[in-house]
């Protein structure tokens, strides 16, 4: 299953784009302290395949940079532990999904996913109009055991598909044709034009990991709005919707995880020409709802702790290169 994200113009949403300075690096602060201590927890590791680019979108390796930021961002707060799928002894299957390239059907027989990864087929071709990106988790068919056929739906997470989610990857595809912005530093907000690359990477993965369509998240719709508990807990009540139930509706505010930060969610369905959106409180409250094990961002006594640590290492080392000399 699919979900794209669209493109509006330069005139709505602009909160990121006119962040003042001091704001602009708030997420950087977020993202490199949240590569510490509390992330070590965290298992689930994103690889992205590339052997179905045929159009070579992926050959430019600003892309696959950016790409990797935006899995990165991700992964470091999911720590569920996903059981391996390794064929064999009568057991087969294969993955299918949509091919990047193409939008077409296709699959791969007995393909090796290592446990706690998700492998996820990347390309791009023209997807029309002025959607920027599809996404979403990949489906399966197999035969062997009753434990393998488990394996195959659950990958391990008790509940999986109706309460838990446990895919073996699935694939995105990018509008190749659209005008794109690659930055060499997602974690920082400066001016730029074009599409931003990284906001869609960040959108389609939301979807491969199951937002907008998985079994978990379509069982927690009700009248039009999401009713996981968390998201509601972070909204101040259900959560509205976009009428196919794929996306937080338009005109939602989260916060930026671990500040007071105010942002569109990235899992709404517009992207403004010339802004950046991270992924908000929101957006992974509906990831830890629809279920995944999602980390909290570190307390900020931790931060300064490790920043001073982080800071008498450096004098101590000033001091003893200074003796040397």
């Amino acid at each position: 299953m699919g979900v794209a994200l669209i493109a509006s113009p330069a005139v709505q949403g602009a909160l990121v784009e006119a962040m003042n300075m001091k704001t602009r690096f708030i997420p950087l602060l977020v993202a490199s302290l949240a590569a510490l201590s509390p992330v070590a927890r965290a298992q689930v590791s994103i690889t992205f395949d590339y052997s179905l680019d045929s159009s070579g979108f992926f050959g430019n390796s600003a892309a696959r940079a950016v790409l990797d930021s935006a899995a990165s961002a991700l992964q470091s707060r999911l720590a569920d532990t996903l059981d391996a799928i390794s064929p064999g002894g009568g057991n087969s299957w294969s993955a299918n999904f949509a091919n990047p390239a193409t939008g077409t059907q296709t699959s791969v027989t007995d393909l090796n996913v290592p446990a706690n990864t998700l492998i996820i087929y990347v390309g791009a071709h023209n997807l029309g109009g002025s959607t920027l990106g599809q996404g979403g988790f990949g489906g399966f068919s197999g035969g062997g055991s009753q434990a393998w056929i488990d394996t195959l739906s659950a990958r391990g997470e008790s509940g999986a598909p109706s309460s838990e989610f446990g895919p073996w990857g699935g694939s995105i595809a990018f509008n190749d044709t659209a005008a794109w912005y690659f930055d060499s530093n997602p974690s920082t907000v400066e001016s730029f034009s074009g599409n931003d690359f990284y906001s869609v990477a960040l959108h389609e993965l939301g979807h491969v990991l199951g937002i907008g369509t998985a079994q978990s998240w379509d069982n927690l719709i009700t009248g039009g709005n999401f009713t996981g508990a968390v998201s509601m807990s972070l909204n101040g009540g259900p959560v509205p919707l976009t009428v196919d139930g794929g996306h937080w509706a338009n005109g939602l505010t989260s916060t930026l995880p671990g500040t007071a930060t105010g942002q569109e969610p990235a899992m709404d369905p517009d992207l403004t020409v010339g802004t950046r959106k991270f992924f908000t409180d929101l957006d992974f409250g509906g990831l830890d709802d629809l279920g995944w094990d999602v980390t909290p961002v570190p307390e900020p006594q931790t931060y300064a702790l490790v920043a001073g640590l982080g800071l008498l290492v450096f004098a101590l080392c000033r001091r003893r290169a200074a003796a040397l000399n």
